[in-house]
């Protein structure tokens, strides 16, 4: 697979999706909890808890595996936008329209002399925005957090003690997305106003500023795993993958009459199949300096100035939709290989469990209801 550097690959992905290779993902269950839209969905690290979060304040709690309620409690008064689980398990933060940020335990240690209130009173407050905040995110090694805001700033914690490391004043409009890259060194911003930054952690400098052609405000950006690429949505329906260390971008995808999203943030999420079986690597080498491919991989040995991205396994994209379809990508194909179809509004949250076989996705209301689709 070759990606000339001067132009991106567009991939305009039609209505034929689903090779006999492709996933089958099934709907599984529909879950009910909550009173008003499901706005964030996340699995724990060790893949034994579902969190859902909604416009209603309530955060609930599912086992995956068989999809039973195992509790619900009201963390905000006013709605949650979004919910970072930390990457070892022990805490969950949440980002809510109250201008605050909470961290509660994830599963709080049993105590005969707690009881049901004081376990679900959050562990520390985060206080330093001035506007909803909308989107939060734990670091790798879990000690810190940062947050983006209405306010159009990004504000980096430490979780042990709650207090404000850096106040980054990253945008000229809301922050809909952050996230870091697996060493936890840098931390991205993606904005309304189009942009997408990337930031020194230690030193609070800005390293990158990413743009889009259409300057379509950015729901949506995360690392891949290698953290060499960055993956991205605006709210233009389409999807971008980017070069970190050139700054350009290599994919363009878009799939007319499928995928939607221009007026909701929807998310996207990249990620490896669940196929078990090893693959050859997907490479093109023929020697032509010009040629790009594309790899996600964490253990990927790559220099900053490669291009080269292979992976064992396919890689895939999903994204929710305002039409409320979900969509899967395979990004070496450069084509649509499922579609989803199940909601009847617009899929604002989604989640995919750490072995890939199981996909959570949330809508807006009326509907505000969480389905789960499995690979059997």
């Amino acid at each position: 697979m070759a990606i000339s550097p001067t132009s991106p690959e567009v991939i305009q992905a039609n209505a034929e999706a689903g090779p006999s290779s492709g996933p089958k993902y099934i709907l599984s269950q529909t879950l009910s909890a909550h009173k008003r839209a499901v706005t964030a969905l996340r699995f724990s690290n060790d893949g034994q808890t579902l969190v859902s979060a909604g416009a209603d304040g309530w955060l609930h709690y599912w086992d995956p595996e068989t999809g039973d309620h195992i509790r619900g409690f009201k963390a905000h008064k006013t709605g949650i936008n979004d919910i970072s689980i930390s990457p070892d398990s022990l805490y969950i933060s949440t980002a809510s329209d109250d201008s605050t940020a909470l961290i509660h335990y994830l599963n709080p240690p049993p105590s005969p002399s707690t009881s049901i209130a004081d376990q679900n009173e959050p562990l520390r407050t985060l206080i330093g925005h001035t506007a909803p905040v909308l989107t939060i995110a734990f670091s790798p090694k879990s000690n810190l957090i940062v947050t983006g805001s209405y306010d159009e700033s990004a504000i980096i914690w430490d979780v042990r003690k709650g207090k404000i490391l850096r106040n980054l004043p990253a945008h000229a409009d809301a922050i809909w997305c952050v996230g870091w890259d697996n060493e936890g060194a840098m931390v991205l911003t993606a904005s309304s106003d189009g942009l997408i930054r990337l930031w020194d952690v230690n030193t609070g400098q800005c390293l990158k500023t990413l743009d889009n052609d259409t300057n379509s405000p950015v729901s949506y950006a995360s690392f891949t795993p290698s953290s060499y690429f960055l993956l991205s949505s605006t709210l233009s329906s389409t999807l971008r993958i980017y070069n970190i260390h050139t700054s350009k971008v290599l994919k363009t995808i878009q799939s007319p009459g499928l995928y939607l999203s221009e007026k909701f943030p929807c998310p996207a999420i990249i990620f490896n199949s669940p196929n078990q079986e090893e693959k050859m690597e997907i490479n093109n080498n023929n020697n032509n300096n010009n040629d790009q491919s594309i790899s996600i991989n964490d253990n990927h040995q790559n220099n900053q100035n490669s291009n080269s991205i292979a992976s064992k396994k396919d890689t895939w994209i999903i994204s929710g939709s305002e039409n409320g379809k979900i969509i899967i990508w395979d990004l070496q194909l450069k084509s649509v290989i499922q579609i989803l179809e199940g909601h009847n509004s617009t899929v604002v949250a989604l989640a995919v469990h750490p072995n890939g076989r199981l996909i959570a996705s949330g809508t807006l209301e009326p509907e505000k209801s969480i389905k789960l689709w499995r690979i059997d």
